[in-house]
């Protein structure tokens, strides 16, 4: 009876931290002035991240939250094509694909501004979260709140749009102290660069776990000619190319993180809306066995069924560093050039402790 009670205890217990595992990221948030949640529902792609070289200021220079550096960048995001996906100098905010979709307080506060503010933010929210935090909504296709109204999170503010002459999008920006701030934090390994930091996660949905690896970043690798580009893929661009039905030269791309724990990680493959009709795409995880030997694992994904959508690739352990990686390739035993396989983000989430399995 005591052994009895003694492995439902265990097994309450491993329960329970399973639990506090899938909600690591609110119980993690960091700064712990305010807490974010995402300024709208469900998934949306995002089309550009914060600068953390100089927000608000041209230098021709891009660094993104996980340290990555891009030189020579225009003003805008006109060469994304050739510069890579996080190549928009100076940008304050993170940018979220939405089209007349509501958007969300991020947290609980009071609204200090609500009005076209001509330019090219027009239609815009301002919120004040108290701490020295602040959250700003940009491009609104209209607003449903007035200056010193009280909000709680997740309560409509208005509707995205493409107000001050920008296409369909949702700006969000965070301020401390008057300050811009990155809501994902610095995650690099030198010290971060922005004004004012170092930034904070600040996200309390688990998003201060992820380590998102997008498709022509510094990690990202693709071999042989053939590859296409296209601008709705996750953080703006994305590869396609046609499928083989066999061949002993695909294309092939691999996504290598540099991990800076090692542990135990949840992948994730991004699948867009649109070039991603085969029902055959074989990601291989490259990861550590529990013997401690790397080893690879092969799932196979149909991308025809995902618009827009993260699939989960599995739970898996890596070392620190740059061993463990996604690989994909051309081949999916379908007719050659019947379909085509879409190559973007792939998100890596970490958990801070790994339970073994209950033995009898």
């Amino acid at each position: 009876m005591i052994l009895r009670q003694q492995k439902l205890f265990t097994a309450t217990l491993i329960l329970s931290c399973i639990i506090f595992l899938g909600t690591w990221g609110s119980a993690e948030a960091q700064g712990g002035a305010v807490r974010l949640r995402l300024p709208f529902d469900g998934v949306r792609r995002i089309t550009a991240y914060v600068d953390h070289r100089s927000p608000g200021a041209y230098d021709g220079n891009m660094v993104v939250y996980h340290g990555e550096e891009r030189e020579n960048c225009p003003g805008s995001g006109t060469a994304w094509t050739t510069q890579g996906p996080y190549c928009y100098d100076r940008h304050r905010g993170t940018d979220y694909a939405l089209v007349l979709v509501p958007v969300l307080a991020t947290a609980e506060g009071v609204v200090t501004l609500a009005q076209n503010q001509g330019g090219t933010i027009g239609n815009a929210v301002h919120i004040d979260h108290g701490n020295g935090y602040e959250t700003r909504y940009y491009h609104l296709h209209s607003y449903s709140v007035a200056v010193n109204d009280t909000v709680s999170a997740g309560q409509q503010v208005g509707v995205s749009g493409n107000s001050g002459g920008q296409p369909y999008h949702l700006h969000f920006e965070v301020r401390y102290n008057g300050q811009v701030t990155d809501p994902f934090g610095w995650r690099g390994n030198w010290t971060d660069p922005i004004p004012g930091g170092p930034a904070e996660c600040l996200w309390g949905d688990g998003q201060c776990s992820e380590i998102v690896i997008e498709d022509e970043s510094a990690w990202f690798t693709k071999k042989l000619p053939g590859w296409q580009w296209y601008h709705q893929g996750y953080s703006w661009t994305m590869r396609y190319i046609g499928n083989m039905s066999s061949t002993p030269y695909p294309n092939w791309a691999t996504w290598r993180p540099d991990l800076a724990y090692q542990g135990v990680y949840k992948v994730f493959a991004f699948v867009p809306a649109i070039h991603g009709t085969t029902t055959n795409a074989r990601y291989v995880v490259h990861h550590v066995n529990g013997s401690n030997h790397e080893t690879e694992t092969v799932v196979s994904v149909n991308q025809s069924m995902y618009d827009d959508a993260w699939f989960d690739l599995g739970t898996y352990r890596f070392w620190d560093g740059l061993y463990g990686y996604v690989y994909l390739d051309n081949i999916t035993g379908e007719p050659n050039g019947t379909k085509e396989l879409s190559f973007d983000a792939i998100k890596f989430v970490q958990f801070r402790m790994f339970l073994p399995a209950i033995r009898e």
